[in-house]
């Protein structure tokens, strides 16, 4: 009997988890648009799931901050306004720039700079493939790898829990702005060559002026 019990929670947390992978990447690849309401009942049908696990998801989405519920228990996506879109760039400056000055601090640089050259490359080769998901995975991927060598991973779990907001943000600036994504990639050159020089005020300039977005409608 209560192995039975057992297998019924591990069999409950694997659908879960499952919806929740689905359901998330759904948001990050568009397939549900910024402020668009979730149908449980389709998504259930498509899943071929019951509302609980799905349901289950959502409230774990909810606190990852990828959907919000109304007062009448509707779920919809997350859509950025003028001053969650500046709240969170701003968030993301300081957590980055905090980081980057315990890499300092721990003489983790050289580390942080072969894990920065790695993704330099892999943004370029999303850029010749065309693959427009992987290239802002990797600008996300950028952006962890401070956290990442630091091997913290109280820390690095604290950037994780905004990371695909973040992916949510620069998806909707590249969107917006029509942005040249040579462009992203130049400025986070120039961040890797900051840190390589030993610029410390000029990294922190780079950083305030990557995540100073201003949010266009």
């Amino acid at each position: 009997m209560v192995i039975n019990k057992i297998m019924a929670l591990i069999q409950k947390q694997s659908m879960r988890a499952q919806c929740y992978e689905i359901i998330k990447e759904k948001i990050l690849r568009q397939d549900y648009d910024l402020g668009e309401y979730i149908n449980i009942v389709a998504l259930s049908t498509e899943l071929s799931v019951s509302n609980t696990p799905i349901r289950e998801a959502l409230t774990q989405l909810e606190a990852d901050g990828l959907v919000t519920s109304t007062l009448n228990a509707k779920v919809q996506v997350f859509s950025f306004t003028k001053t969650s879109f500046k709240d969170l760039a701003q968030t993301i400056y300081i957590l980055v720039k905090g980081a980057y000055e315990l890499c300092v601090k721990e003489n983790r640089i050289p580390k942080l700079l072969s894990m920065m050259e790695d993704s330099l490359m892999s943004q370029e080769r999303c850029v010749t493939d065309g693959d427009t998901y992987q290239f802002i995975r990797e600008l996300v991927n950028f952006d962890e790898l401070i956290f990442e060598a630091l091997e913290s991973p109280q820390l690095l779990s604290v950037f994780k829990k905004v990371s695909n907001i973040l992916f949510l943000m620069y998806r909707t600036d590249h969107q917006n702005r029509n942005w040249d994504r040579s462009h992203s990639i130049g400025e986070h050159r120039q961040i890797f060559n900051a840190i390589a020089s030993g610029s410390h005020a000029e990294v922190d300039r780079l950083l305030w002026d990557h995540y100073n977005r201003s949010f266009e409608e």
